[in-house]
């Protein structure tokens, strides 16, 4: 095998590598401020899950015109959102401690 084709192997090696400590990293992204601030009424539960994935459903029901409330959780474990939901759309929103 020729030095270029190695290097080639090696580089896309640490590419890969570079892409999963990335996701890792990010399967474990604190909702912030600014992005609990840009998620708006009206909107579907989808978008906050773009957002952070601590949040955890407080609620499931089998009926989905019932509200449903998500809380996702802030960088140092103890600041949250909460989030309202009725009918799969955002109608009312809180915060305490996020940065």
């Amino acid at each position: 095998m020729k030095k270029s084709a190695i290097a080639g192997v090696c580089l896309l090696g640490l590419f890969a590598v570079a892409a999963a400590y990335e996701g890792s990293t990010l399967a474990n992204d604190p909702l912030t401020l600014a992005e609990y601030n840009q998620i708006k009424a009206g909107s579907k539960a989808k978008i906050l899950l773009r957002y952070a994935n601590t949040c955890q459903q407080e609620n499931e029901t089998e009926h989905t015109g019932y509200p449903v409330t998500w809380t996702c959780y802030g960088a140092d474990g103890s600041s949250n959102a909460v989030f309202f939901y009725s009918e799969g759309v955002l109608f009312s929103k809180a915060q305490t401690g996020l940065q």
